[in-house]
């Protein structure tokens, strides 16, 4: 059959758009031919105004089209799908007829125009069955992939009815085998579970100090842990043992309980390190004999929980950021705990000299950070997540205005931000659910929406900082991080993104300054990060990051240390000349221009006091450092106003003063906080639970 008339446009189309087509569907020749017929034929339709996936989905499954007689469906699909961070849904494409599926394309191509066709053909995370051998090879696929998500939708798109109906079987077998191979893998680790013998022999292995097996489980869709994760396994790997790392395969695929049970049957480890997770909360998929280290790297709402059978077994550890909430929530003991900042990998942060290459990241200060979200938009991006017209979404429209509301208060009258957060949202809970909040409840709105948006106020409110000091004295800012060029104020600053590594390692270096601003406190990769690699990071300086000095020196006296006297309701008063530590604390608050204590004097606060006398031994758990001690002295590498700023970003101009301050912190953060540290503490935590 011909094309109809005035179809040549079409066939033209068809015909340069050939190439690309071919490649992407791996045929060659014979198609053409038959494209005149398909165009005659007519265009199949689609007209379905229905989201094509589902809303408010991170991780939504992958979509599935039996057929290709409309182009633009699938390009709708492409368009429209979101996820989280870097994650992109697959979509799949089924068309057993390549002169359809090349018609459909010149059709969209006619209307949209060539190049919005070949963008749809290379489309990332768009899987192609075209031509004869399209149900083979998608069979084929999905056995390969029998860990991965399965589709969640099928849309028809012109397939005839057999074909339509393979396509589904194909998915149904998939899907059994997937239930199958589950089934297979879960019964072979119970019988593990019951086996004396493997219990005895990972027991010996831990007691006998040798080399270990050690699983490490991550995500890729994270700002921070995937890279982290791969430097713990060479660090691991670097001590003697056998390491390997899991993580989801592309952007378009999240991890199930088949790829665990997978790397678990495999591998056979001897321990697991989850980042930011528990072990209940990834399923039955380890052996509870298995020793399992979670690695809290960020403050996750998920992690304070509790409830839902999230307790903390024998053989669980933690590991990183530490809160009294792990403790009374999830059960673990003091014993099981170790403080940790984040770890950084001393292999790829070093002082060699940047290449040449690099030499366009030279600037006079820099700033990496990936906090470029408006608030405003941030907020309604949360509301959006957990539905427009909710009593939730209520409550986080409450946050937005009290949240800088509390980030002022805790600046004007010297209190903790992360206790007023606390206050501010149940605060906020109680107006607009009208009901008192569970603690549960508090902690994740405290830790998953409001430090994150004080986060961006700060941290936006110091890189303007930082740019109003550049722009006056002709000086260069870099941003480094995504979004920046889209930024009302900042744009003209923004230089993209930087990939994890060399590229990163040279933009410290050659930065004289690096700036590291957080509601959350000094200890951070960035800090490290910028030391080990050559350069200066320097820091703003709040009251809570010095008052955390006083803290951790206090609680480090509490039972140990005489007192001077106790207050009416039983607080101890130290003299401060009587103890060297706090003597150190009270040198570092002149230097920022504030006076420790009264008349020589200082005691725990009455909040302060109560969090001791309800913890173990009388002393929360802490980081073994004061917070501030990788940075030697905050009131010299760190700033509170912008004339503080520019004689820091001027002193980093004084080519020995930059470098003493630099090689100072590094060997600091080298001493006690690289990641090689970091594996052999983490390691010798749970050696100890089997002495």
């Amino acid at each position: 059959m011909r094309a109809p008339a005035g179809s040549q446009a079409l066939l033209g189309l068809a015909e340069a758009l050939w190439p690309c087509a071919s490649d992407r569907w791996g045929l060659s020749g014979g198609v053409l031919e038959g494209v005149g017929a398909a165009l005659a034929a007519g265009q199949g339709a689609f007209s379905s105004t229905e989201p094509m996936w589902p809303q408010g989905d991170r991780y939504a499954p992958p979509l599935v089209f039996a057929g290709l007689g409309c182009a633009r469906a699938v390009a709708r699909a492409v368009e429209e799908r979101s996820g989280y961070l870097q994650y992109l849904p697959r979509v799949v494409v089924v068309e057993p007829r390549a002169e359809v599926a090349l018609a459909a394309l010149a059709r969209f191509a006619q209307g949209e125009g060539a190049q919005a066709a070949e963008a749809l053909l290379r489309a990332p995370g768009v899987s192609w069955f075209v031509g004869p051998q399209a149900m083979g090879s998608l069979e084929g696929w999905l056995a390969e992939r029998v860990d991965d998500p399965m589709a969640g939708r099928v849309i028809g798109l012109g397939l005839p009815t057999e074909a339509g109906q393979a396509v589904v079987r194909l998915l149904g077998e998939a899907h059994a085998r997937q239930q199958q191979t589950l089934g297979d893998r879960m019964s072979t680790l119970r019988q593990w579970a019951n086996s004396r013998q493997r219990q005895d022999a990972v027991r010996a292995r831990w007691r006998e100090g040798g080399p270990l097996r050690l699983l490490v489980c991550t995500t890729r869709y994270s700002t921070y842990m995937r890279h982290s994760a791969q430097d713990l396994v060479r660090s691991m790997e670097s001590l003697g043992h056998a390491a390997r790392l899991i993580v989801e395969p592309d952007d378009h695929t999240k991890m199930t309980q088949l790829h665990y049970t997978r790397a678990v049957v495999e591998f056979e480890p001897d321990g697991v390190v989850l980042l930011n997770y528990f072990r209940p909360q990834i399923g039955p998929v380890l052996p509870p004999y298995v020793p399992v280290v979670t690695w809290a790297q960020d403050a996750m709402g998920h992690l304070f929980s509790g409830g839902q059978g999230l307790r903390a077994g024998p053989k669980d550890f933690v590991a990183g950021m530490l809160f009294p909430e792990l403790r009374t929530r999830v059960g673990v003991p003091e014993e099981r705990m170790l403080a940790w900042p984040n770890a950084v990998s001393p292999v790829k942060f070093h002082r060699g000299k940047a290449g040449a290459g690099f030499e366009n990241l030279r600037c006079d200060v820099a700033m990496m950070t990936r906090h470029s979200e408006r608030p405003e938009a941030y907020v309604r991006r949360k509301m959006e997540e957990v539905g427009a017209h909710t009593p939730a979404a209520r409550t986080l429209a409450a946050l937005e205005e009290a949240v800088p509301e509390a980030m002022a208060r805790a600046e004007r009258d010297r209190r903790w931000l992360v206790r007023l957060l606390r206050e501010v949202c149940a605060q906020a809970y109680q107006r607009t659910a009208g009901r008192q909040a569970a603690d549960a409840v508090i902690e994740s709105l405290v830790f998953e929406v409001a430090m994150p948006l004080a986060d961006l106020h700060f941290r936006q409110r110091v890189a303007r900082m930082a740019a109003r000091v550049c722009e006056r004295r002709g000086w260069r800012l870099h941003l480094y991080g995504a979004g920046w060029s889209e930024h009302e104020d900042l744009a003209p600053h923004a230089r993209g993104e930087l990939a994890h590594g060399e590229e990163l390692r040279s933009a410290y270096q050659l930065a004289g300054a690096t700036i590291h601003a957080s509601v959350r406190g000094l200890h951070h990769q960035r800090v490290a990060e910028a030391a080990m690699s050559g350069g200066l990071p320097i820091v703003y300086r709040r009251f809570e990051d010095i008052d955390r000095a006083r803290w951790f020196q206090l609680n480090a006296m509490a039972g140990v240390a005489k007192a001077e006297r106790e207050t009416d309701d039983g607080r101890p008063v130290y003299r401060i000349a009587d103890h060297e530590g706090l003597m150190r604390v009270a040198a570092l608050w002149g230097r920022c221009g504030v006076e420790l204590g009264e008349r020589g004097m200082v005691s725990p606060s009455p909040y302060e006091m109560g969090v001791l006398r309800k913890s173990p031994m009388g002393r929360p758990k802490l980081p073994k450092d004061d917070p501030a001690w990788p940075l030697i002295d905050i009131g010299e590498v760190g700033f509170a106003t912008e004339a503080e700023l520019e004689r820091l970003i001027e002193k980093s101009w004084v080519g020995q003063w930059r470098a003493a301050w630099s090689e100072r912190i590094d060997a600091r953060i080298r001493e006690k906080f690289s990641m090689d540290c970091f594996a052999r503490d983490a390691i010798d935590l749970v050696r100890r639970s089997y002495a």
